[in-house]
């Protein structure tokens, strides 16, 4: 016995970061469905389309964060594909036959730049037509605001990488960056001059703020507590790569191995080459006390 299909409120995007016009697209799609009496979905990939059509993808969130962060925006289910060649070069149409053979499409909810299908023939117009034909409702939302300027995952990446400007980002995103991993060794310099840090190794192509030292959060289980972050190359200490390494305000323990999470609030600084250690020593104790300062920790 072929078991029904639930009727299903779609909405489509690759969600990269859950920003806040993300999240009003999604608020929309789950007031849609309450009002048809459907599902609450969303409907993205697990890959970004990027990685399949020659691009090199940065993301905001990896897979895992950003089905959380969805199922926190209020759909009651996530799906992620992978997306292969044959979506890239699907019809509009095929697209469709698609969604339908997962569900009985009630509607769907784009954003206004939403695109699909070979060579983004398809458009928020092309769904429209597409919903008139098969009977579903298509909402299209008109971009999210911030400073007269629409909220988008590219803007906040820009902001992030080439600025450095954590404040804002944490604005379009509705919370703030954050960068997790596990704890792992490393050269151990801040030990040595006082300030002992936790290096953690981001997922593959995290978004990693401009090179700089911003007060922060470290997340440690169930406790937030005030951080300083140096995300670069560590240059007093001829450091050869980029790290991410996080000094816990007021916290003694061992964290090799265990999982990490650093939430960014604000750039402190540039990263610079001391003269010494000893005049580094005195610049990160600045730093934390201005993190303190900024934070109340």
């Amino acid at each position: 016995m072929t078991q029904e299909k639930a009727r299903a409120v779609i909405a489509l995007g690759m969600f990269d970061g859950v920003h806040i016009g993300h999240r009003a697209l999604l608020a929309e799609t789950v007031a849609l469905a309450r009002r048809l009496g459907a599902t609450a979905v969303a409907y993205t990939f697990e890959n970004h389309p990027l990685s399949v059509l020659g691009g090199r993808a940065r993301l905001l969130t990896d897979a895992s964060a950003r089905r959380a962060l969805l199922v926190d925006a209020g759909m009651e289910q996530v799906v992620m594909e992978r997306f292969d060649a044959a979506l890239a070069h699907s019809t509009p149409e095929q697209f469709i036959e698609r969604l339908s053979s997962l569900w009985t499409i009630a509607g769907l909810v784009v954003g206004y730049n939403y695109t699909f299908g070979d060579h983004a023939c398809g458009t928020p117009e092309t769904l429209r037509r597409l919903g008139m034909e098969h009977g579903f409702a298509v909402q299209v939302l008109p971009p999210v605001r911030y400073q007269d300027e629409p909220v988008s995952s590219t803007r906040i990446r820009l902001l992030l990488e080439r600025e450095g400007d954590v404040a804002a980002a944490r604005a379009l995103l509705g919370r703030p960056y954050r960068l997790s991993g596990q704890v792992v060794p490393n050269r151990q310099n801040g030990r040595r001059f006082g300030f002992p840090t936790a290096n953690i190794v981001p997922y593959a192509d995290a978004v990693l703020p401009l090179s700089g030292v911003y007060a922060a959060r470290a997340i440690i289980g169930d406790r937030a507590m005030p951080a300083v972050t140096n995300v670069g190359t560590n240059p007093t200490v001829h450091g050869d790569r980029v790290t991410v390494e996080t000094h816990v305000i007021d916290f003694s323990g061992d964290l090799y191995g265990a999982p990490l999470a650093v939430d960014f609030y604000e750039r402190l600084r540039g990263e610079h080459r001391f003269p010494n250690e000893r005049e580094l020593a005195a610049r990160i104790a600045g730093d934390v006390a201005r993190a303190r300062e900024l934070l109340g920790g």
